[in-house]
Parts: C-alpha cells; sequence; structure tokens
C-alpha cells in the first residue's frame, strides 16, 4: 500500500454511471436557479488572494484553464475571475467537482458563449437584462465554458459568484455518491490514519484504536455531511457471494478546505477478515448511494 495524496484524490475522481443524453434547463434567474437546485456553494473570488495572468489556476478544487490566461483581480469594486483573451479569441473552462448538476455565475462582459460539457449553450448579450446564468441537468456537469471570437477586440471574461451544487426536483432527498476512481473503477478509500489505500486489513497495529480495528474513510459528494448527521448515515459492504456486511459509522464531516466534498469514517468488522472485494454503499436518511468496490485482505 502507498499513501494517497488529496492533490491526487481530486485528479482522478468520477462516480457511476450514467445516460448519455442529458435533460437541462437554463436559468436568467438567480433566485429561480437557486429553487432549482440544492446544496450550493459559492466562491465569491473576495476571500482569493489576487494574481497575475496563468494558464491554469486552482481555486477550492475547481481547476480553471484559459489559452489567455486566467487571474483574480479587482474591477468595479469586485474581486473577480478574470479570463483574458489572446489573439482576439477568449475562452476560459471551469472543471467542475464531480457530482455536479448545478451551475451558476454572475458574468460581467457581453456578449459571451456560456456552455456545458452536458451541451446546454447560450449567448449573454448586453440586451438581455441579465449578468446572471445557471444550468441544472439530470447528469453531471463536468465543465463550464466561456467563449467568444467576436467582436473586435473581443472582451475578457469577467466571471464571480460561481454557484455549484445539485439539482432539486420536488420534495426528493440529495442522492449521496461515493467517489471512485477514473482510472480504475474503484473506490477512494483511506486508512483513516496511515492515509494509505487498499487493499486493506481489518486489524492492524498501526491505528490510534484501542480494538487495533482500521478505519477507512470514504469521500462522498452529492450532500453536505456534519457530525450531527451521523446518527441518519449507515454503511454496508456486499462480498462476491452477496453476503452483506454492516460497516459502523463513527465520524461524518466535511472534507478541510474543500467545500464540496464530505467524509464518512467506516469501522471494518471482524467479519470481513480475509473476504477480498467488496462492494460498499453508504445511505444518508435513507437514500443509498452507488456501490463502489475496495479490497479487505
Amino acid at each position: 500500500m502507498k499513501p494517497f495524496s488529496l492533490v491526487a484524490l481530486f485528479l482522478f475522481l468520477s462516480f457511476g454511471t450514467w445516460n448519455s443524453q442529458a435533460n437541462g434547463e437554463v436559468f436568467r434567474d438567480r433566485t429561480a436557479f437557486n429553487a432549482a437546485s440544492q446544496n450550493l456553494q459559492t466562491v465569491d473570488f473576495e476571500s482569493i488572494t489576487p494574481l497575475d495572468l496563468e494558464l491554469s489556476h486552482q481555486v477550492d478544487s475547481i481547476f480553471i484553464e484559459s489559452i489567455g490566461g486566467v487571474g483574480i483581480s479587482k474591477t468595479n469594486g469586485n474581486t473577480v475571475l478574470v479570463g483574458s483573451t489572446v489573439g482576439e479569441i477568449t475562452r476560459i473552462t471551469l472543471f467542475l467537482p464531480p457530482g455536479t448538476t448545478a451551475v451558476g455565475c454572475d458574468q460581467f462582459v457581453s456578449p459571451m458563449i456560456v456552455s456545458t460539457s452536458t451541451g446546454e449553450s447560450v449567448t449573454m448579450n448586453a440586451s438581455d437584462g441579465s449578468s446572471f446564468v445557471g444550468f441544472v441537468s439530470d447528469q453531471p456537469i463536468q465543465s463550464l465554458t466561456f467563449s467568444l471570437d467576436f467582436p473586435e477586440p473581443t472582451p475578457s471574461a469577467l466571471i464571480d459568484n460561481l454557484s455549484f451544487g445539485q439539482r432539486h426536483v420536488g420534495n426528493e432527498l440529495p442522492i449521496p455518491q461515493l467517489l471512485v476512481s477514473s482510472l480504475t473503477g474503484r473506490a477512494i478509500a483511506l486508512d483513516s490514519v496511515t492515509k494509505e489505500t487498499e487493499p486493506f486489513h481489518v486489524i492492524s497495529s498501526r491505528n490510534l484504536s484501542s480494538d487495533n480495528h482500521t478505519r477507512l474513510t470514504l469521500f462522498v459528494v452529492g450532500v453536505l455531511l456534519q457530525p450531527s448527521d451521523l446518527p441518519f448515515i449507515t454503511a454496508r459492504a456486499e462480498d462476491g457471494q452477496q453476503h452483506v456486511f454492516d460497516l459502523p459509522c463513527e465520524a461524518a464531516t466535511r472534507v478541510n478546505n474543500v467545500s464540496w466534498m464530505s467524509q464518512v469514517t467506516v469501522r471494518l468488522p471482524d467479519a470481513l477478515v480475509g473476504v477480498g472485494d467488496l462492494n460498499v454503499s453508504i445511505s444518508v436518511r435513507g437514500v443509498t448511494s452507488n456501490k463502489a468496490t475496495l479490497r479487505v485482505e
């Protein structure tokens, strides 16, 4: 086993499988967008240190790329994200957190074409009377792109109050999603003490517990968990013979410095010694996540 860093974690996140055809809505009013969304996190860039133009940057683990360079600066009294023009072409792409199905922002330069990886697109014009654009989809929105190659001189992109989360349909509770590696298709799970990856062992001398049992950290999106949510969280594992094992949940919280991700700590019981591959899932308030595979030896 090797230690696994959170930087590597953010590079290889994914979850589940989805239909190829997306159904989405476009919003030009933030109030209507908020009503169609849940678990929204907003980056207003005010707390981000201003920087000169770079080809890429990271804010709250959102990766941002621009062909003309991206910066953060004061504009008309606001601190905004700037995507600069190069060769009369403006293009800035925001790679969104896993599990994002709702995203919106204020965009202060028009005209500008704003589009999502799920296929929705809108051209923002000064005559619209709105500087806000939002998208809600039944499929994961992996990226948001701002682009323009007209008129001349082509304006830079000025973006503020980036909000992202999940769509909200009726009285449906948010669906938790366990994160898996896009490279292996297996669970993103760490030994809660050593930060090592699979395979795990039920008993280990390298932990902080008196019972010597290994605790695993599972990473979750789609729900924003706090310690007070622990009584409403359950975890289970299923082996190749469809035997089901309860995994006692001992802690739940948000991941430090990553507003959109939560983590759940579970204990491996004695019954899992040598069991091999397991499909793990969690439930939050009765809503069950996808299944993610990990190995216990």
